[in-house]
């Protein structure tokens, strides 16, 4: 019994301790602003960072707002995106529909927030002048 203490109590703190790391590493967003400017009147896509674990981007182009969670890794942010908050005006099925769906985007250049694919690793520059710059 004394066994199954001990192994339950290291068990209890590696994840406490791997909980507390994650969200700690989550900081550098948090509370950080990062656009896309279209080049004309004014018009920007942009990923805002609330905390350490939620996010909202909003898409100039369709005018919409994703929310949903976030997890920094290094260089890597995994995105979790719940919805968008239009989702209710269309039918459960509709191609409309934001949803619900996991990617993952790379900070390069400190400020830089970009698509994995759109990053050469060879050239050390992006593919696309696509990219989301720190605020």
């Amino acid at each position: 019994m004394k066994e199954i203490l001990k192994n339950s109590w290291w068990l209890f703190c590696f994840i406490s301790l791997s909980c507390a790391v994650s969200k700690n590493s989550n900081k550098e967003l948090a509370n950080t602003k990062w656009s896309y400017d279209f080049g004309h009147d004014d018009v920007k896509s942009f990923f805002v960072f609330n905390d350490i674990e939620n996010y909202k981007f909003y898409n100039a182009e369709t005018g919409d707002t994703i929310i949903g969670t976030y997890f920094l890794k290094k260089d890597t942010v995994n995105f979790n995106q719940k919805y968008g908050v239009f989702d209710h005006e269309f039918p459960e099925n509709s191609h409309h529909r934001a949803g619900s769906k996991k990617y993952t985007m790379i900070i390069k250049n400190k400020n830089q927030l970009g698509y994995i694919r759109l990053w050469d690793n060879d050239t050390k520059k992006w593919k696309e002048n696509y990219f989301f710059t720190k605020e």
